[in-house]
């Protein structure tokens, strides 16, 4: 008889073990849910690397300038002072800061204005005023361009601006299919407190680029594309005319290559 309770004592304990680990299996299944969805649906980039660059050309030439050019009209020199002939903003990603001054990565064709200013007649060069302006969070920070590559589309800035955390190179492109992401400025955008975050896919590279299902348009060159560990992988540099979701740029690879030139130039080192 004894024997008999003894065995449904144990039966019952082993029951009442059961519904505790089904309960303690089931909110341990819950708390890993929210933390995957959280882990798939939202990630963290380092916003205060991610910038919007700005070049802007005026004259300054007094109104009574003899000139026939067209350059600078009478009516609007008297109303706005200097005039503006060409304007150009794209983004811009911090890499690295090295004796408290921060080098940025953007695209060549936005650091390149040789082209309009080759077209400002001779005898108004002298009153051209050039400015390259950082613009974060309402703030504009003046920055000089040290190195461009044409070919490469590359182009290294640097400015008196202050990151809390560096941007790390990948060593590898990401396998076909895997996500990436970046924060750029479309259409030259920049607001305080505001960071346009973009993801898609990884989708190939071919020789000379490689391609991302990452929306881009006018202003969004040179904002970095990274992977899922916020490592460097490529860089915007073009998107395809009527199909602007797909962003184009060389991939860690090149940006590796024209970074390692520019330290065997000037000894500084941004790999």
């Amino acid at each position: 008889m004894r024997e008999i309770i003894t065995n449904l004592d144990k039966k019952k304990i082993s029951r009442k073990n059961i519904l505790l680990t089904c309960i303690i299996l089931t909110l341990v299944s819950l708390i890993f849910a929210s933390g995957s969805s959280r882990f798939l649906f939202k990630y963290k980039l380092p916003t205060e690397n991610f910038v919007t660059v700005l070049i802007e050309a005026s004259l300054a030439a007094p109104c009574d300038h003899p000139s026939d050019t067209g350059f600078l009209g009478t009516e609007e020199c008297e109303a706005n002072g200097p005039v503006i002939i060409y304007s150009t903003r794209a983004s811009a990603a911090a890499l690295k800061s090295i004796n408290g001054v921060t080098y940025f990565l953007t695209a060549a064709h936005f650091c390149d204005i040789d082209y309009e200013i080759e077209r400002i007649p001779p005898d108004l060069s002298e009153f051209l005023e050039i400015e390259r302006k950082i613009y974060k969070d309402e703030k504009q920070i003046d920055f000089e361009i040290v190195k461009f590559d044409s070919l490469l589309d590359l182009c290294l800035i640097r400015a008196n601006y202050e990151i809390s955390e560096e941007l790390i190179l990948a060593d590898e492109m990401p396998e076909v299919g895997e996500l990436a992401k970046t924060i750029s400025s479309p259409l030259g955008i920049s607001e305080k407190n505001v960071n346009f975050h973009f993801s898609g896919t990884f989708s190939g590279c071919n020789e000379s680029a490689c391609f991302f299902t990452i929306p881009a348009i006018g202003g969004s060159s040179g904002s970095l594309v990274l992977n899922y560990d916020n490592e460097v992988v490529g860089i915007t540099q073009q998107s395809l005319v009527g199909f602007p979701e797909v962003t184009i740029g060389v991939g860690i690879f090149k940006i590796k290559s024209f970074l390692r030139e520019f330290r065997d130039e000037s000894g500084i080192d941004l790999l």
